[in-house]
């Protein structure tokens, strides 16, 4: 029998289908808070092979507990506020949410372009002060996507935006062709993104390479017309910087629904700006998040009680950090 210690409260459907499919085969026992363990639970936890996660911060000491822990499934695509050096010393497959997202995100960053060439934001607001006020609107038609990341979230963005003609760039680490994609160039070349984007969406993991990796020279790279949007993680971009180039004009605007900071602290210079479109971090939360996470979840739990290790799915490679 496979134990499964989860820190998330699974309802009835989703423990339905685990049961489906393993039946008796595996034990799942619901702890939120280790440190407030029962005598019972503790037990469990030393016996435990594999840990559902889902909080957003994490202790060795927690770990600890687990003596016997071999797998943990991260109910996130992010990863960084774990013990990686720990977890890796241990030999434990960690395994995230990559894919998850997809479908959400994907209609979150539609809604943004469309949002900004229609410049949605000023009739709203024309609208709740009852002011008949026509500006200018633009077009997504012939506009140039670059994407600084080419995962499954920026390559289901460039498959819907295909139907509005524009042309998709992108950068990764490894250059290849990717369908929806007009040319894929590596990192070293963002720059060549940069100075030919007229939105450039973010989408890479947060990791030592990735920290900050957007600051005052890239910035300035970018045309002066064109939007930044990130929808990775707030420490990809060097905030302060990002704020200088807003507040001068050197790009359009921003969208955004990351944050060094979250929340965003009521005195950021970033809430009255006109040129920049806020959401408090929700491009990925969707009611039907859970059931896709299991999806995965249930691919890796029966490979992983065959033992067939090598066929889990989106192993985290500790050396790169996604």
């Amino acid at each position: 029998m496979i134990k499964i210690v989860s820190t998330y409260t699974l309802d009835d459907n989703l423990m339905a289908r685990i049961k489906e499919k393993f039946g008796d085969g595996i034990e799942v026992v619901k702890i939120k808070e280790f440190d407030n363990a029962t005598g019972e639970e503790k037990r469990f936890l030393k016996e435990a092979e594999v840990l559902l996660f889902n909080k957003l911060e994490a202790k060795v000491e927690d770990f600890d507990e687990m003596e016997n822990l071999k797998w943990i499934q991260c109910v996130f695509s992010g990863i960084n506020h774990l013990p990686l050096k720990y977890l890796e010393d241990r030999g434990i497959i960690l395994t995230n949410a990559r894919g998850v997202h997809r479908i959400q995100m994907s209609e979150y960053a539609m809604g943004l372009l469309l949002m900004i060439v229609r410049r949605s934001a000023h009739y709203v607001e024309a609208q709740k002060n009852r002011k008949w006020d026509p500006v200018k609107i633009d077009e997504l038609y012939g506009k140039t996507v670059g994407f600084i990341g080419v995962g499954a979230v920026a390559r289901e963005i460039a498959r819907k935006l295909k139907a509005f003609d524009v042309r998709i760039i992108g950068v990764k680490n490894t250059v290849e062709p990717v369908e929806n994609f007009d040319e894929v160039y590596g990192t070293e070349q963002l720059d060549t993104l940069l100075e030919q984007s007229d939105f450039v969406v973010t989408l890479v993991p947060l990791t030592d390479d990735t920290y900050k990796m957007i600051g005052e020279e890239q910035f300035k790279k970018m045309k002066k017309t064109a939007w930044f949007i990130n929808i990775a993680r707030g420490d990809v971009v060097d905030e302060a910087a990002m704020v200088k180039t807003l507040k001068e004009g050197r790009i359009a605007g921003a969208a955004l629904d990351v944050f060094e900071k979250e929340p965003l602290p009521e005195d950021s210079p970033l809430w009255g700006m006109e040129n920049v479109i806020l959401t408090p971090h929700i491009a990925g939360p969707t009611p039907h998040y859970m059931d896709r996470l299991m999806d995965i979840f249930i691919t890796n739990l029966e490979s992983f009680g065959k033992g067939e290790r090598e066929k889990m799915i989106n192993v985290i490679d500790y050396g790169r950090q996604y």
